[in-house]
């Protein structure tokens, strides 16, 4: 009797266990919304022609604000990012060389981040070329695409 008692117990306690284990209603896990990468080289284009209108503040939005920028001594953050550019590309608040981007690449990691890679070229007015590669992290959240790491060479 008692064994049978034990069995029927076990039972209800396995049957109650599949049937909540089963239960995706309401307690499951919702899997994160994949972001629209189609838009992550757009803002690579918009923020080119705020570079090439002088417009280093709007140029500089699409860094989020706890973002990294690779310098030869190591990463820094977006305000001595923006003094970097202010002192190596821009004479007198406008931009000394034109800048562009090709051989963009563009590798989605995970449903909300991406992998940016590419060339730079700053064209001086002289017509004179500085290019170099480089590799962008981007987040995507409810701001948009936000630049999180820029290692740039």
């Amino acid at each position: 009797m008692k064994l049978s008692l034990a069995i029927n117990c076990c039972a209800i306690l396995a049957a109650a266990l599949l049937v909540t284990g089963c239960n995706t209603a309401e307690t499951a896990v919702k899997e994160e919304a994949k972001a629209d990468f189609t838009q992550v080289l757009p803002t690579l284009k918009a923020i080119t022609a705020d570079w090439n209108k002088g417009d280093l503040d709007n140029f500089i939005t699409v860094y989020d604000s706890t973002a990294t920028f690779m310098l030869p001594k190591g990463p820094v953050g977006v305000n001595e990012m923006k003094g970097y550019y202010q002192e190596a590309f821009t004479e007198t608040g406008t931009p000394s060389s034109t800048l562009s981007f090709d051989s963009l690449e563009m590798k989605p990691l995970g449903n909300s981040h991406a992998l940016v890679t590419g060339r730079y070229t700053l064209t001086a007015q002289d017509s004179s070329k500085q290019s170099g590669r480089y590799t962008l992290v981007f987040e995507h959240s409810d701001k948009g695409w936000k630049i999180l790491h820029d290692h740039s060479n």
